[in-house]
């Protein structure tokens, strides 16, 4: 299944929060692609996961080192 997780990162930490989420990774999370954003998000992350927990694993590693806020989307297929 696919996901795309929406980060926001604490005001001054967009850098860090940025070279985070491009080096995280979980077992069973494949990165599909991944974006440095300008707008209401700093960063989106499109990945495939088989089980939803290790997503929430994924998401949970994902708020770290200035990443305050995520938001995930699960994509209908």
């Amino acid at each position: 299944m696919t996901a795309i997780v929406l980060l926001k990162a604490n005001p001054g930490a967009e850098r860090k929060a940025y070279n985070l989420f491009k080096r995280v990774a979980v077992n069973g999370i494949k990165i599909k692609s991944r974006c440095h954003v300008y707008g209401r998000f700093d960063g989106v992350v499109f990945c495939e996961y088989t089980n939803p927990k290790r997503l929430n694993a994924f998401c949970e590693a994902l708020r770290k080192g200035g990443v305050f806020h995520t938001e995930t989307m699960i994509a209908i297929d």
